[in-house]
Order: structure tokens, then sequence, then C-alpha cells
């Protein structure tokens, strides 16, 4: 008797059709996260934005003299840098009547 295992032809297809299925349903999410990250980083910029209005807000208030800054400087963040929107690099907008801060972009612009 000459017995050989393996996989027949109908079995390897039937495989391959379902780690297709399967690839098909997860890149979709996948696309879905990064968009949603990026959506999440510009949130956290524009806090860390208004973060740096309000300490800088404090430190005039003590000095007898409080009000927003007029402008951003990269010396109030860490790293150096003002902060910016993932989607196309501009600044964050920043509002220094108020210390509010806006991402130049609308939500819709970082879903794609």
């Amino acid at each position: 008797m000459n017995t050989q295992g393996g996989f027949t032809l109908i079995e390897l297809i039937m495989g391959i059709v379902i780690i297709g299925i399967l690839a098909a349903i997860a890149v979709p999410q996948f696309a879905d996260l990064s968009d949603s990250a990026e959506a999440s980083e510009c949130e956290a910029n524009q806090a860390a934005v208004e973060a740096a209005a309000s300490v800088a807000y404090a430190d005039s208030a003590i000095a007898g003299n409080p009000g927003f800054p007029t402008t951003l400087a990269s010396t109030m963040f860490r790293g150096g840098s003002v902060p910016t929107c993932p989607f196309d690099g501009d600044q964050i907008a920043y509002n220094n009547s108020d210390g509010t801060a806006s991402c130049p972009n609308s939500i819709a612009e970082h879903a794609r």
C-alpha cells in the first residue's frame, strides 16, 4: 500500500479563501485605528497648548499682571516646539483672548 500524507487541492484552496476573508475583515479595522489615533493626537496637542497658556497665565497673575500670552513660544513646551496637527503639520490655532486652542483642520479631515 502506498499512502502519502498531505492536503488535497480543495483543502488548500479553502484555507486560502478563509485567510483572505479574515484579512478583508481585519484591514479596514486597522485603517480606522490609525485615523482615530491621529484625531486623538491632535486633541492631546490642543490640550498641551491650553495647558501651556494656563501656566503662562498663572505666572503672569502671580507677577500682578494677569493675561494669556499673545503668542506661543517654543520654550513653553517640552521638546522645544509648538504642537502641530498630525494631519498636515499646521500649528494648533491659539486664541490669546481666552487661552483656548483648536485644530486648524476639522475632525472630518482627520478621518480622511
